[in-house]
């Protein structure tokens, strides 16, 4: 399998380097916390400089205004702006809706809500999880109930991203008591400020808002703000999930590359008893196997992307992947904390701070990535069912008797 970029995607990687050249990421204002995983913060300003290019636009059906340029120019775009600690952090969840709109959306969907998508204006939270509803979201309590042309949403929803900020959800919700527990769920697009709806911030460890949680009292919407026929968005949410797991974390290799650069910076740089820690073999070798596992994680993401491209079936590789990601991304912020020692945990703004208190950051935020999107307990027995063909119930153990 040949991951070297084709002709033009290197011509586009290198019109992306001229864009971030002249548009420093620095120099956008961020409305939403960087969370760790990669696409740095959420600004607005950024999706819409983004979106004057037409890349939010550019793999989309020229039908729908797009250029039906390949998929994987989406990867070289992420990437770049990856390595570049551009703030993106709405992209993929732009992308993932947009694509699903193109294909189950309605006239209204496609008409109102893909030209905000390809202007930058729109932004999407993703209304899964529940209090009662995490790993297991069958057992979710949030109803929509039929009402004429509209549909009356009543429920809670909690841990979702940016949800103070996006302008759009999109709420899963039973619609219907069907016998077989996978039907009877539909997936809707519903715009923030809906009368009913009640977005409350959930603070994180760093003091910054990221996840929210939303209260549904009565929201009533059009029945043509619907995803697919009703009864079937748990294949559709599926179908998402594993996206989410593909596209929400291939650009964590790139951006965990960036940290690690700065780390071999700071350890050439920074004397410990007279001489750089760079010499210190135990440091040598954590810097270097951190750095394989970069590179390993960058390959199987490539692998995963060349499967989607090609439209080979993805059965267990978004799982590994993302459990991949995660965890690398914990052992590299945990390798920065030691590496900076007593200067470690010092934040943003602290005059102490090294390399800008981003390490204390990543430490945090980090924390949470192997129970968001899915815990890596759960997607480790995907990898063992689906890639390994183990039994779905492991066996109890048996019994050996003393003779």
């Amino acid at each position: 399998m040949n991951f070297d970029f084709t002709e033009a995607e290197q011509a586009f990687a290198d019109e992306v380097r001229r864009f971030i050249r002249a548009n420093p990421p620095d120099t956008f204002a961020v409305d939403g916390m960087d969370a760790g995983y990669g696409s740095g913060a959420n600004s607005r300003a950024f999706m819409k400089a983004l979106a004057a290019q037409g890349w939010l636009s550019m793999c989309w059906p020229k039908a729908f205004g797009g250029r039906e340029q390949p998929m994987f120019m989406k990867l070289v775009l992420m990437e770049e702006l990856a390595l570049a600690g551009a703030p993106f952090g709405p992209l993929a969840g732009v992308w993932q809706t947009a694509d699903a709109i193109i294909e189950l959306g309605t006239e209204r969907l496609r008409r109102d809500v893909l030209p905000a998508i390809a202007r930058g204006e729109a932004t999407f939270w993703q209304g899964y999880s529940e209090p009662d509803a995490g790993s297991d979201l069958l057992a979710l309590k949030t109803e929509a109930r039929r009402d004429g042309d509209h549909y009356v949403i009543r429920g809670h929803k909690i841990w979702s991203s940016h949800a103070g900020i996006a302008s759009h959800g999109l709420v899963f919700a039973r619609t219907s008591r069907e016998t077989r527990k996978s039907r009877g769920f539909s997936m809707f697009v519903v715009a923030n400020g809906t009368p009913g709806m009640d977005i409350r911030p959930i603070r994180s460890m760093t003091g910054e808002v990221y996840h929210h949680e939303v209260f549904l009292d009565d929201v009533r919407v059009s029945a043509d703000v619907m995803l697919g026929p009703p009864g079937d968005g748990f294949q559709a949410l599926l179908n998402g999930l594993d996206a989410d797991r593909f596209w929400g974390r291939f650009y964590k290799a790139p951006a965990l590359a960036r940290v690690l650069g700065q780390l071999v910076d700071y350890a050439n740089t920074t004397t410990v008893g007279g001489a750089p820690l760079a010499r210190d073999p135990f440091v040598r070798r954590r810097l270097a196997a951190i750095a394989a596992d970069i590179a390993a994680l960058r390959l199987i993401f490539y692998r995963a992307g060349c499967l989607i491209r090609d439209g080979a079936p993805l059965t267990y590789q978004t799982a590994m992947a993302k459990v991949y990601a995660d965890e690398t991304g914990q052992k590299l912020a945990r390798l920065g904390m030691d590496l900076l020692g007593i200067w470690g945990p010092l934040r943003e703004g602290s005059r102490w701070a090294k390399l800008g208190g981003q390490i204390s950051h990543l430490y945090q935020t980090t924390l949470g990535h192997t129970i968001a999107g899915g815990t890596a307990e759960i997607l480790r027995t995907s990898v063992a069912v689906r890639g390994l063909g183990l039994s779905a119930e492991p066996k109890a153990p048996v019994e050996t008797k003393a003779p």
